[in-house]
């Protein structure tokens, strides 16, 4: 079984403008093509083709439906010349058709969804109580649709519902057609790495390095052959991208724009590496089952089929979290100034657009620091599953978390989108190591106690018993138990106790022999990296009150300090402490 890992390469920024006049023709074609294709007929129909996408289209006949000159006006500002007609390359249209009918694919998905939910819609505004209920009833019903979707398709449902104080009849009601906001351009659609029209590419595995011929145009608005011409690059690889392409094949690129922190704009090849992955045996005897918390990103225990409890708790918490609170308070009072120089009838001001080219910039320093939390608490998860040699990773059914309420600036962070993108960045590098990943849907696993089964309550911290909902420490109600731990800890191990149980509830019989203090240690920043599935050490030593793993930012930190030894007479440290020193994380390299 293989896979692709995606590898960018940067562009150089000597041919930065042929590559931004490609950026910009491809985004005005990309989106009137997609304008004349968003019809019903269209989302069903490439939604029943199992094909490229591309291949779902007529070749020509969307590029002779284009209206030219309209298209040369809004690039231009201008009306054109009567005798002008715009000049594609063949190639070039696939790879356009090819975008066009992957975004069309994406939102007859998302048509599905919305069709899904229009029965269970309540006849007001959804609010947040109702938001969980729709997806139970979905998931009861049987219809088991993207946490995303439905969470996406909520927010477009109420903002339609404020402004026209009802739900819409049909999809496109909904959504209007979209408009591409960059010109990524997929070359799935050309003819391979030695004959392609639009794009040609060879890896040379003796020198490492990667000789790319790309065709741009030499106007936004080419009328001819002539208005295109090949360019050549000898492009740098890296450490990980020369030892994935020893390993694997090198499939057709992507186009595509990224934005430094600063918001300056580079270009890049997104090539796909085709890679072997594992199977998995299919057993569960050792699990390493998670917690999305409300103030840890991860919280990891293994467990294994007896219910013995193989590892001391690991918080994964992101080091730089404290940065992305300033930072949203920066973007929030942005915001308010924009909204302010609006109202007063201020925004073609040049202060306007300084708030508003900040704002960009601020916000652009979000979606990097987002995916680096994404990033490397992902590897750092799956590193602790390879250190403790786990069959099984068991999450949290994803329909069962909400985003905290009334927690301030708590709620943007903690919002579905982390944890789901967590939770497949988590799936799909499981396979490349053999580990199952399963998922739960249990009730109330962080007011269970797993000692003894009894409920419990949470309050603020160990030196307070008053209970709060939100609190982060776990009280048994049972005096004769009187066990207590971190509240993100106790949900875990109950996630593996509803996973060895017979039924979809927890069972009493299943429980733990750990107590004790709780630490979260926060990392320092790393130098991180962009890969998506890169390389990282684990290292560990007795002496230490922390590991790091995985290379990231992220770190892993005992959630259980014992003070003494277990009943069965082991001093509770896992194999991370009794038996490894360092640790390799395993690669495409390694599988």
């Amino acid at each position: 079984m293989s896979d692709h890992l995606s590898l960018p390469v940067r562009l150089p920024d000597t041919h930065r403008d042929q590559h931004k006049r490609l950026d910009e023709f491809v985004q005005h074609v990309a989106t009137c093509v997609l304008h004349l294709r968003w019809t019903p007929e269209h989302l069903t129909g490439i939604s029943n083709s199992d094909h490229q996408a591309w291949k779902y289209f007529d070749e020509h006949q969307p590029f002779e439906e284009l209206d030219d000159h309209a298209l040369y006006k809004t690039i231009h500002g201008e009306a054109p010349p009567e005798d002008f007609e715009l000049y594609l390359p063949s190639r070039i249209r696939r790879c356009i058709l090819q975008k066009v009918g992957e975004t069309l694919r994406s939102h007859a998905d998302r048509r599905e969804a919305f069709q899904a939910i229009q029965d269970v819609l309540p006849t007001h505004k959804i609010r947040r109580i109702h938001r969980r209920r729709i997806k139970e009833e979905l998931w009861d019903d049987g219809e088991y649709l993207s946490s995303g979707y439905v969470d996406v398709l909520i927010d477009q449902l109420n903002t339609y519902y404020d402004r026209h104080g009802r739900y819409p009849d049909s999809y496109f009601e909904l959504q209007d057609a979209p408009e591409y906001s960059n010109g990524v351009l997929p070359y799935s659609a050309d003819d391979g790495p030695a004959s392609g029209q639009a794009i040609k590419y060879q890896y040379d595995e003796d020198d490492q390095s990667l000789t790319v011929k790309m065709k741009t145009p030499d106007t936004v608005t080419p009328e001819s052959r002539g208005d295109w011409s090949w360019h050549e690059h000898e492009l740098d690889g890296y450490d990980a991208f020369h030892t994935l392409t020893a390993r694997g094949s090198l499939s057709a690129p992507e186009f595509q724009s990224s934005r430094r922190k600063n918001g300056d704009q580079f270009y890049e090849l997104s090539f796909p590496v085709d890679i072997d992955t594992t199977d998995a045996d299919g057993d569960a005897d050792r699990v390493l089952a998670l917690d999305a918390g409300m103030r840890k990103d991860v919280t990891a225990v293994v467990v294994d089929e007896d219910g013995e409890q193989v590892s001391r708790p690991h918080f994964v918490r992101f080091a730089d979290r404290d940065k992305m609170r300033r930072l949203h308070r920066e973007r929030q009072r942005l915001n308010a100034r924009l909204a302010e120089l609006r109202r007063n009838g201020r925004d073609y001001t040049d202060e306007f657009k300084e708030v508003q080219a900040e704002y960009e910039r601020v916000n652009n320093k979000i979606q990097h620091k987002r995916e680096q939390l994404i990033h490397d608490v992902t590897n750092q998860v799956v590193a602790l599953a390879l250190v403790y040699d786990v069959d099984t990773m068991v999450h949290e059914d994803l329909r069962s978390l909400s985003p905290p309420s009334g927690e301030g600036e708590l709620s943007w962070e903690l919002s579905s989108w982390a944890r789901r993108e967590i939770i497949e960045k988590i799936e799909y590098r499981c396979e490349y190591v053999g580990v199952d990943v399963e998922r739960v849907y249990p009730q109330d696993t962080s007011r269970v106690c797993p000692r003894c089964g009894s409920t419990g309550h949470t309050c603020k911290s160990p030196d307070h018993d008053e209970e709060v909902w939100w609190g982060g420490h776990f009280r048994c109600d049972n005096a004769r138990c009187g066990f207590e731990g971190d509240r993100d800890y106790v949900a875990a191990v109950n996630v593996a106790r509803v996973f060895f149980s017979e039924t979809d509830g927890l069972d009493h019989g299943f429980t733990s022999s750990y107590t004790g203090d709780c630490e979260t240690v926060p990392a320092r920043r790393s130098a991180g990296t962009r890969l998506t599935f890169g390389r990282g050490v684990v290292a560990y030593r007795p002496e230490q009150a922390r590991a790091t793993v995985g290379g990231g930012s992220a770190v892993i930190a005992p959630a259980v300090v014992l003070s003494g030894s277990n009943a069965d007479g082991s001093d509770g440290c896992g194999p991370t402490t009794r038996e490894y020193t360092q640790f390799q994380r395993v690669t495409a390299e390694h599988c």
